[in-house]
């Protein structure tokens, strides 16, 4: 299992980093595209749960979200947002579905936590020296999740959250926590960036890309499934892998809009 993770990490660690450093409509669209099988997840998730979320507008919340900040038209997210509302709601009128309230709330909930928490990419790609910030973001929570898992395997003994995620210990925890700190300063320092923050996003990446985890571990566990899906060998599918980078980018956003863009500014 270790070997086929690592496998999947040498390939698609630098196809991420070529489309960091590529921004714009490049990495948009790819994430476009991994959000989009991400969302088609979340909505096979639910189907096993008896709900039926619509994929389709799950979808145009994360295009519009997404493509927004490239285009910088400040009254697009609010007209898709108010549309969104009102389609979602009223697409459920023509299904007839037993569980039509919650497929709704599921609808709108899957487009805001996949499309919301993807233009975060986008947004802190267009800080100044924002393909680096975005890396450190993206490496702290990866630098966790290696420490975690290391140390989880070897040492780990107290169960974190047994019910959610049995695997899960706080030595595996305290491992992440370690390993993403250090690691993400010494990176910030390689590309001369203050390593203090460079820490601090390790730091976020390591807790807070574990509550990330633990939440889809939530939606899982509540359908009665293991993994989202099966797309990417040894880590299930893209929600699997995304999950712990979706919170990591928006706490990595605040703490970069309120800390360093007002040091920097």
């Amino acid at each position: 299992m270790l070997l086929i993770r690592a496998l999947s990490a040498i390939v698609l660690l630098p196809i991420a980093v070529v489309l960091i450093l590529l921004g714009g409509w490049a990495l948009t669209g790819v994430l476009i595209v991994v959000l989009g099988v991400a969302a088609l997840e979340y909505v096979r998730l639910m189907q096993r749960g008896g709900y039926r979320p619509t994929w389709w507008i799950i979808l145009s919340l994360i295009v519009v979200l997404l493509i927004d900040p490239i285009l910088s038209q400040s009254t697009l997210t609010s007209t898709a947002l108010s549309l969104a509302l009102i389609v979602s709601l009223a697409w459920q009128l023509t299904r007839r579905s037993p569980s039509a309230t919650a497929d709704w709330a599921l609808t709108l909930a899957g487009g805001l936590y996949l499309g919301w928490a993807g233009r975060h990419f986008i947004l802190i790609r267009e800080f100044p020296n924002g393909a680096l910030w975005l890396l450190l973001v993206l490496t702290g929570t990866w630098f966790a999740d290696s420490g975690a898992y290391l140390v989880g395997v070897r040492w780990g003994r107290h169960k974190l959250a047994p019910m959610l995620s049995p695997k899960k210990s706080w030595e595996g925890l305290i491992g992440g926590i370690a390993l993403g700190v250090a690691a993400n300063a010494l990176l910030a320092l390689a590309v001369s960036l203050p390593a203090l923050h460079g820490a601090m996003l390790g730091l976020s990446g390591a807790t807070l890309g574990t509550l990330g985890d633990l939440s889809i571990s939530m939606m899982k566990r509540q359908v009665g499934a293991k993994d989202s899906g099966r797309l990417i060998p040894g880590h299930g599918g893209v929600l699997d892998r995304i999950d712990s980078l979706i919170f990591a980018v928006l706490a990595g956003y605040l703490y970069l809009s309120w800390f360093v863009q007002h040091v920097s500014g």
